[in-house]
């Protein structure tokens, strides 16, 4: 009694033996679909000698399937446009954000290394101590630097900016 199957069953495994016959590797969901759907008809029908090849619905389907599968592949290539496209965008987002990220970082340096460099030459000041005047020097001198190179870092993320304001 265990071992017995249902006859319910018996349409789906043999629907999975017709999936495994017409199945080929790197078969497209689509192509695999049309296939299936060919195969149950033709099975409907009795075999292929009892399909009607003079049926007009026939007939007007293999005349237009150049045409939809012209169309599917404009469709594709038009998808794989707008994926570049987007990905492109992407990349320059992503450079445009590490760019910011730099600027803030420089101008955090910046600000630190005058506020050293103000706070040594107050102490100078107070003191009366060349030592701390150099060091003061030393800060503005670094924080000339920085801005020089803030300012390189400006015009790149500008650059991206207007390649990102084209592209779109």
């Amino acid at each position: 009694m265990l071992l017995l199957l249902s006859h319910g069953q018996a349409s789906i495994e043999h629907g999975f033996s017709v999936n495994k016959q017409i199945e080929l590797d790197n078969l497209p969901e689509d192509t695999f679909v049309a296939k299936r759907i060919i195969c149950d008809h033709v099975t409907s029908v009795g075999g292929l000698q009892n399909s009607d090849a003079s049926n007009k619905h026939l007939l007007m389907a293999v005349s237009s399937a150049r045409q939809k599968y012209l169309s599917y592949l404009e469709g594709e290539k038009k998808k794989k446009e707008c994926s570049g496209r987007r990905q492109k965008c992407k990349l320059l987002n992503d450079e445009t954000d590490e760019l910011k990220k730099k600027k803030r970082c420089l101008q955090t340096d910046i600000d630190s290394l005058t506020t050293s460099a103000d706070k040594y030459a107050e102490k100078a000041e107070q003191t009366h101590q060349v030592s701390c005047i150099s060091k003061s020097n030393s800060f503005r001198r670094s924080a000339k630097e920085k801005s020089t190179e803030m300012k390189a870092v400006d015009e790149q993320l500008n650059q991206k900016l207007q390649d990102l304001k084209n592209s779109d």
